[in-house]
Protein backbone atom coordinates (compact mmCIF):
# COMPACT_ATOMS: atom_id res chain seq x y z
CA UNK A 1 0.00 0.00 0.00
CA UNK A 2 1.22 3.55 -0.91
CA UNK A 3 2.20 5.72 1.83
CA UNK A 4 0.24 8.80 1.92
CA UNK A 5 2.36 11.67 2.00
CA UNK A 6 0.81 15.39 2.33
CA UNK A 7 3.04 18.76 0.99
CA UNK A 8 1.65 21.80 3.25
CA UNK A 9 1.60 25.44 2.12
CA UNK A 10 0.97 28.02 4.16
CA UNK A 11 1.11 31.40 2.76
CA UNK A 12 -1.72 33.51 4.66
CA UNK A 13 0.53 35.06 6.85
CA UNK A 14 3.33 37.04 6.63
CA UNK A 15 6.40 33.88 6.87
CA UNK A 16 5.71 31.76 3.98
CA UNK A 17 6.43 28.32 5.12
CA UNK A 18 6.49 24.48 3.08
CA UNK A 19 6.05 20.96 5.05
CA UNK A 20 5.91 17.39 3.73
CA UNK A 21 5.06 14.22 6.03
CA UNK A 22 2.06 12.33 6.61
CA UNK A 23 -0.03 11.24 9.90
CA UNK A 24 3.20 9.97 11.68
CA UNK A 25 6.50 12.65 11.10
CA UNK A 26 7.50 15.60 9.27
CA UNK A 27 9.66 14.65 6.44
CA UNK A 28 10.58 17.90 5.20
CA UNK A 29 9.68 21.90 6.58
CA UNK A 30 10.82 25.21 4.94
CA UNK A 31 9.96 28.63 6.34
CA UNK A 32 11.11 31.77 5.18
CA UNK A 33 13.43 34.25 7.45
CA UNK A 34 11.78 37.33 5.51
CA UNK A 35 8.14 38.44 6.05
CA UNK A 36 5.68 38.61 2.80
CA UNK A 37 8.10 36.42 0.14
CA UNK A 38 5.62 34.28 -1.03
CA UNK A 39 5.19 34.72 -4.69
CA UNK A 40 9.05 35.16 -4.51
CA UNK A 41 9.85 31.86 -2.76
CA UNK A 42 7.40 29.43 -2.63
CA UNK A 43 7.96 27.55 -5.38
CA UNK A 44 11.43 27.53 -4.74
CA UNK A 45 10.96 26.06 -1.35
CA UNK A 46 8.56 23.12 -3.32
CA UNK A 47 11.05 22.18 -4.49
CA UNK A 48 13.36 22.47 -1.65
CA UNK A 49 11.33 20.63 0.39
CA UNK A 50 10.83 17.78 -2.21
CA UNK A 51 14.40 17.29 -2.91
CA UNK A 52 14.88 16.95 1.17
CA UNK A 53 12.78 14.55 1.39
CA UNK A 54 14.01 12.69 -1.34
CA UNK A 55 10.55 13.04 -2.84
CA UNK A 56 8.82 13.53 -6.43
CA UNK A 57 5.92 15.63 -6.75
CA UNK A 58 4.32 12.09 -8.05
CA UNK A 59 4.98 10.57 -4.58
CA UNK A 60 2.47 12.88 -3.11
CA UNK A 61 -1.01 11.73 -2.25
CA UNK A 62 -2.45 15.50 -2.23
CA UNK A 63 -1.22 19.04 -1.32
CA UNK A 64 -3.02 21.18 1.40
CA UNK A 65 -3.01 24.90 1.32
CA UNK A 66 -4.56 27.44 4.74
CA UNK A 67 -7.42 28.69 3.20
CA UNK A 68 -7.90 31.44 4.84
CA UNK A 69 -8.98 34.67 6.53
CA UNK A 70 -5.00 36.18 5.90
CA UNK A 71 -3.26 38.08 3.13
CA UNK A 72 -5.45 38.76 0.14
CA UNK A 73 -2.17 37.65 -2.06
CA UNK A 74 -0.49 35.16 -0.05
CA UNK A 75 -3.67 33.20 0.03
CA UNK A 76 -4.11 33.94 -3.99
CA UNK A 77 -0.53 33.06 -4.64
CA UNK A 78 -0.74 29.42 -2.38
CA UNK A 79 -4.29 28.41 -3.70
CA UNK A 80 -2.92 29.00 -7.48
CA UNK A 81 0.00 26.82 -7.05
CA UNK A 82 -1.35 24.03 -5.30
CA UNK A 83 -3.60 23.81 -7.75
CA UNK A 84 -1.54 23.76 -10.56
CA UNK A 85 0.78 21.27 -8.97
CA UNK A 86 -2.64 19.16 -8.15
CA UNK A 87 -3.31 19.27 -11.85
CA UNK A 88 -0.26 18.21 -13.26
CA UNK A 89 0.50 15.10 -10.53
CA UNK A 90 -3.42 14.16 -10.46
CA UNK A 91 -4.07 14.64 -6.71
CA UNK A 92 -6.40 16.31 -4.75
CA UNK A 93 -6.27 19.51 -2.73
CA UNK A 94 -7.41 20.36 0.60
CA UNK A 95 -7.83 23.14 2.32
CA UNK A 96 -7.22 24.50 6.34
CA UNK A 97 -8.88 26.37 7.88
CA UNK A 98 -6.08 29.30 8.59
CA UNK A 99 -7.06 29.85 12.32
CA UNK A 100 -7.68 26.59 12.70
CA UNK A 101 -3.71 25.96 12.11
CA UNK A 102 -2.90 28.62 14.55
CA UNK A 103 -4.96 27.23 17.53
CA UNK A 104 -3.52 23.99 16.70
CA UNK A 105 -0.23 24.84 17.49
CA UNK A 106 -1.16 25.96 20.63
CA UNK A 107 -3.72 23.15 21.72
CA UNK A 108 -0.89 20.59 20.74
CA UNK A 109 1.12 22.07 23.65
CA UNK A 110 -1.40 22.10 26.45
CA UNK A 111 -1.76 19.08 28.84
CA UNK A 112 -4.47 19.31 30.38
CA UNK A 113 -7.48 20.94 28.32
CA UNK A 114 -10.09 20.92 30.81
CA UNK A 115 -11.79 24.07 30.50
CA UNK A 116 -9.67 25.22 27.52
CA UNK A 117 -10.73 28.07 25.10
CA UNK A 118 -7.99 28.94 22.57
CA UNK A 119 -8.68 32.16 20.23
CA UNK A 120 -6.25 32.55 17.48
CA UNK A 121 -6.75 36.32 16.14
CA UNK A 122 -5.12 37.61 12.81
CA UNK A 123 -4.05 40.68 12.69
CA UNK A 124 -6.07 43.05 10.17
CA UNK A 125 -4.90 46.26 10.45
CA UNK A 126 -5.72 49.05 13.10
CA UNK A 127 -7.53 47.52 16.45
CA UNK A 128 -9.28 44.75 13.84
CA UNK A 129 -8.41 41.08 13.73
CA UNK A 130 -10.26 38.16 12.37
CA UNK A 131 -11.25 35.96 15.17
CA UNK A 132 -13.08 32.83 16.14
CA UNK A 133 -13.25 30.22 19.05
CA UNK A 134 -11.93 26.74 19.82
CA UNK A 135 -13.10 24.73 22.84
CA UNK A 136 -11.00 22.33 24.39
CA UNK A 137 -11.37 19.32 21.23
CA UNK A 138 -10.40 21.98 18.73
CA UNK A 139 -13.80 21.94 17.85
CA UNK A 140 -15.36 25.78 16.82
CA UNK A 141 -18.25 27.23 18.61
CA UNK A 142 -18.13 30.63 17.27
CA UNK A 143 -18.33 31.74 13.19
CA UNK A 144 -15.10 33.10 11.90
CA UNK A 145 -15.68 37.13 11.81
CA UNK A 146 -13.95 40.16 11.98
CA UNK A 147 -14.08 42.18 14.93
CA UNK A 148 -12.85 46.02 16.61
CA UNK A 149 -11.20 45.46 19.77
CA UNK A 150 -11.79 46.75 22.90
CA UNK A 151 -11.45 46.52 26.20
CA UNK A 152 -14.20 44.79 27.02
CA UNK A 153 -13.25 41.82 24.14
CA UNK A 154 -13.82 38.46 24.84
CA UNK A 155 -14.61 39.15 28.29
CA UNK A 156 -17.13 36.33 28.17
CA UNK A 157 -14.19 33.76 28.48
CA UNK A 158 -12.77 35.22 31.77
CA UNK A 159 -13.95 32.23 33.73
CA UNK A 160 -11.91 30.07 31.03
CA UNK A 161 -8.29 28.52 30.93
CA UNK A 162 -8.57 31.19 27.98
CA UNK A 163 -5.23 31.49 25.01
CA UNK A 164 -5.17 33.85 22.96
CA UNK A 165 -3.19 33.61 20.17
CA UNK A 166 -1.87 34.30 16.51
CA UNK A 167 0.02 37.54 15.41
CA UNK A 168 -3.14 39.69 16.46
CA UNK A 169 -2.42 38.58 20.28
CA UNK A 170 0.34 41.80 20.71
CA UNK A 171 -2.48 44.08 19.94
CA UNK A 172 -5.02 42.68 21.68
CA UNK A 173 -2.83 42.41 24.59
CA UNK A 174 -2.18 46.31 24.80
CA UNK A 175 -6.11 46.58 24.52
CA UNK A 176 -7.91 43.98 26.32
CA UNK A 177 -8.00 44.85 30.13
CA UNK A 178 -10.36 42.03 31.49
CA UNK A 179 -8.42 39.62 31.08
CA UNK A 180 -4.95 38.60 32.29
CA UNK A 181 -1.55 38.96 30.40
CA UNK A 182 -1.01 35.31 30.53
CA UNK A 183 -3.78 34.75 28.39
CA UNK A 184 -1.92 36.40 25.36
CA UNK A 185 0.76 34.22 23.39
CA UNK A 186 2.10 35.98 19.60
CA UNK A 187 2.34 32.95 17.17
CA UNK A 188 2.09 32.74 13.45
CA UNK A 189 0.91 29.90 10.97
CA UNK A 190 3.36 27.57 10.06
CA UNK A 191 2.93 24.51 7.48
CA UNK A 192 4.10 21.42 10.10
CA UNK A 193 0.85 22.57 11.97
CA UNK A 194 -1.12 21.11 8.38
CA UNK A 195 0.68 18.08 8.13
CA UNK A 196 -1.81 16.40 10.99
CA UNK A 197 -4.83 18.05 10.04
CA UNK A 198 -4.69 17.57 6.74
CA UNK A 199 -3.95 13.91 7.24
CA UNK A 200 -7.19 13.75 8.89
CA UNK A 201 -9.00 15.16 5.49
CA UNK A 202 -7.26 13.17 3.40
CA UNK A 203 -8.43 9.69 5.34
CA UNK A 204 -11.74 11.25 5.15
CA UNK A 205 -11.67 12.75 1.70
CA UNK A 206 -12.46 15.94 2.35
CA UNK A 207 -11.50 17.96 -0.38
CA UNK A 208 -11.81 20.59 -2.63
CA UNK A 209 -13.30 21.39 -5.95
CA UNK A 210 -10.13 22.33 -7.79
CA UNK A 211 -11.56 24.23 -10.78
CA UNK A 212 -14.48 26.63 -8.43
CA UNK A 213 -11.79 26.60 -4.53
CA UNK A 214 -11.29 29.81 -4.02
CA UNK A 215 -9.73 31.27 -0.82
CA UNK A 216 -11.25 32.19 2.35
CA UNK A 217 -10.49 36.06 2.43
CA UNK A 218 -13.45 37.01 4.60
CA UNK A 219 -12.95 40.72 3.21
CA UNK A 220 -12.48 42.30 0.31
CA UNK A 221 -8.77 43.44 -0.07
CA UNK A 222 -8.04 46.81 0.88
CA UNK A 223 -6.89 48.40 -2.88
CA UNK A 224 -6.16 52.14 -3.08
CA UNK A 225 -7.68 53.74 -5.82
CA UNK A 226 -4.77 55.18 -7.51
CA UNK A 227 -4.60 59.04 -7.55
CA UNK A 228 -2.67 59.57 -11.23
CA UNK A 229 -4.56 61.16 -14.18
CA UNK A 230 -5.25 59.12 -17.12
Amino acid sequence: MKEEILLCLETSGPKCSVAIGNSNQILAKISAEGDWSHSQYLSAYIDQALSAAGLQPTDLSGIAISKGPGSYTGLRVGASTAKGLCYAVGIPLIAIDTLKIIAFDIWKQISSKEELRIIPLIDARREEVYYTVFDNELNHISDTNNLILNDRSFNEYAEYNTIICGDGALKARDIIKSLSADCFQVSYPHAENMVELASRKLETQSFEDLAYFSPFYLKPPNITQSKKLV
